[in-house]
């Protein structure tokens, strides 16, 4: 299972090398959000990145989005000690006039809404303070969401995004805390800035 965990990231980072890309408008974007949906998350804030290309005359592209929400499960001890890292391979399918302007209008202002999802790895780390014991988890997930990305000029432009998570794994072996692995889930909001290249 391992092995399949770890093969997911690997595949969608291979799209991004594709000599096919070429004619492809790449883009990374960091952003800043808070996570919610959860009784754990309590609306605090995590840290997302984003590595992706949409071809110029087509509407579909891949991303890869990472999140890391640090002190999700409450902040009890230092800071991140619970966590939830996430690392999905999307498919972004993207409206807005990309076939005579391409991702980004060089000229004008543009946005582009658009949908994605996919799968990928959700790592949970959980301590808990009396006893002390530390629960760490590699599982399968999903998420899927929407957004709108807005650009006034290039390489640069503005996103907002909504995404929700979850957990496709029931990993309840040893587990002493009263966290449901494998019905877990969340949502993230965020917003960032594009940067093409």
């Amino acid at each position: 299972m391992r092995s399949v965990l770890l093969a997911v990231p690997i595949v969608a980072v291979s799209f991004f090398l594709d000599p096919a890309a070429a004619d492809a408008q790449a883009y990374v974007t960091p952003s800043l959000g808070v996570t919610f949906g959860n009784p754990s998350a309590q609306g605090r804030a995590d840290f997302v990145a984003d590595l992706g290309w949409i071809p110029r005359t087509e509407p579909i592209g891949l991303e890869l989005d990472v999140t890391y929400a640090p002190s999700f499960f409450g902040n009890q001890g230092p800071y991140g000690q619970n966590s939830v890292t996430t690392v999905m391979g999307n498919v972004v399918i993207a409206g807005g006039s990309a076939r005579r302007s391409g991702f980004f209008a060089p000229s004008r202002s543009s946005t582009r809404p658009y949908v994605s999802g996919g799968i990928g790895i959700l790592h949970e780390v959980v301590t808990t303070p009396v006893p002390v014991n530390k629960i760490s988890n590699n599982d399968l997930g999903l998420n899927f969401g929407f957004g709108l990305m807005a650009f006034t000029r290039r390489p640069f432009g503005v996103r907002g995004d909504l995404r929700y998570f979850r957990d496709l794994i029931n990993n309840q072996n040893g587990n002493t805390t009263n966290i449901d692995f494998g019905s877990f889930h969340f949502w993230r909001a965020g917003i960032g800035v594009i940067f093409a290249f």
